[in-house]
C-alpha cells in the first residue's frame, strides 16, 4: 500500500466529510441542494479511485458518523446501504487487477463490474418492494403524492388518483433505477476528473469493450416469468426487479453504439449528438435496450470493428 502524506489524509477526511454535508440536501425542500445532494458520492468515489479502498473505507466511516450525528442513526443506515454499499463495490472491483502471462494488467472487466452492481441493486429492489408496498404503506405512499399534487392544484388529485395507485406500485423500481444509474455517474465523473489530474489509479476502461456476463439474461427469463404469472407480492417484486434489470441491458446497447461510433473521425461529437437526441426524444432508448437484449445473437460489436 502507498504510503500517504498528511496532505492526502486530510483531503481523505475532507471528502468525507464533504459527503455528508452534500447528502443532508435529501432531506431539505431545498431544490438545488436536492440536486447537489444526487452528486454527493462523487467524493468518496474520488478518494477510492485515487487512494484505493481502505482510504474510502475510512471516509466512508467518517461520513457514517457525519451523518449520524447531523441527522440521526436511520438517516445514515440509508445512506450506507443505498448509496455507501454500492459505491464500495464498485470501487472495490474497479480496482481488482492480476498480472498477465505477458506481465501486462489486466484489471477486472467493466461488464463484470455492472453486472456485480445490477445484482445488489437487484437485491435492493426486492426488499424496498416488500417494505413499502405493505397495505399501511402502501396508502400512505399514495396519499403523500396525493397530497403533493394537490398542493398545486386540488382539480388534479382526483384527475390523477388512478395514475398515482399504478405509479406507486412502480415506485421501488423508479427508486432503484435512480441508484444504479446516478452510482455510475458519479463513479465515471471522478474517474474522470482524476484521470485529468493524473491522480487514477486504474486507466478509464472503453466503453466499447463493454460486455455483460450471461447471468442477466438467465435472470431476465426467469424474473421476466414471475413477472408475467405472478400474482400479489411474487408479481410486484418481480416486475419491479425486472424494471430495474433493464439497466444493463440498456448499457449493453450503448456499448453497440460506441464501437459503432469509432468509424467516425469525430467521435466524440457523434456520441454527444446521439446522447442529447436519445434525452430529447426518449423513445431512442427502446432500440438501444432492444440491441442491448439481443447482442449475444445479433454479435454486433464484432461485426462493426470488421467493418
Amino acid at each position: 500500500m502507498t504510503t500517504l502524506s498528511s496532505k492526502d489524509w486530510h483531503q481523505i477526511l475532507a471528502r468525507g466529510v464533504l459527503t455528508a454535508l452534500l447528502f443532508q440536501g435529501f432531506l431539505t425542500n431545498n431544490p438545488l441542494w436536492i440536486v447537489t445532494a444526487i452528486f454527493h458520492q462523487f467524493p468518496l468515489f474520488s478518494v477510492g479511485l485515487q487512494y484505493g479502498v481502505r482510504p474510502l473505507l475510512i471516509s466512508s466511516g467518517l461520513s457514517f458518523c457525519c451523518i449520524t450525528l447531523l441527522s440521526g442513526v436511520k438517516p445514515a443506515l440509508l445512506q450506507s446501504l443505498c448509496f455507501l454499499t454500492p459505491c464500495l463495490l464498485v470501487t472495490s472491483l474497479a480496482l481488482h487487477y492480476r498480472q498477465a502471462s505477458n506481465k501486462q494488467v489486466k484489471w477486472y472487466p467493466i461488464g463484470r463490474l455492472v453486472a456485480s452492481l445490477t445484482a445488489y441493486i437487484l437485491g435492493l429492489t426486492a426488499f424496498l418492494t416488500v417494505t413499502l408496498l405493505t397495505n399501511e404503506n402502501l396508502q400512505s405512499l399514495q396519499q403523500t403524492l396525493l397530497e403533493g399534487i394537490g398542493k398545486f392544484n386540488h382539480n388534479l388529485e382526483a384527475l390523477y388518483r388512478p395514475f398515482i395507485a399504478q405509479l406507486v406500485m412502480i415506485l421501488p423500481a423508479f427508486f432503484a433505477s435512480f441508484l444504479f444509474l446516478f452510482t455510475l455517474i458519479n463513479g465515471i465523473l471522478a474517474q474522470s476528473t482524476l484521470q485529468k489530474f493524473s491522480c487514477n489509479l486504474r486507466p478509464t476502461p472503453s466503453m466499447s469493450r463493454f460486455e455483460l456476463p450471461w447471468w442477466p439474461w438467465w435472470a431476465l427469463a426467469g424474473i421476466g416469468i414471475f413477472a408475467f404469472f405472478g400474482n400479489g407480492t411474487v408479481g410486484m417484486v418481480s416486475i419491479n426487479m425486472l424494471w430495474v434489470l433493464l439497466n444493463a441491458f440498456m448499457l449493453e446497447g450503448l456499448a453497440i453504439i460506441h464501437s459503432y461510433s469509432t468509424k467516425y473521425e469525430q467521435r466524440n461529437l457523434f456520441l454527444w449528438i446521439f446522447y442529447t437526441l436519445m434525452v430529447v426524444f426518449g423513445w431512442l432508448a427502446l432500440p438501444v435496450l432492444i440491441l442491448g437484449i439481443f447482442e449475444p445473437w445479433l454479435n454486433l460489436k464484432e461485426r462493426l470493428c470488421k467493418i
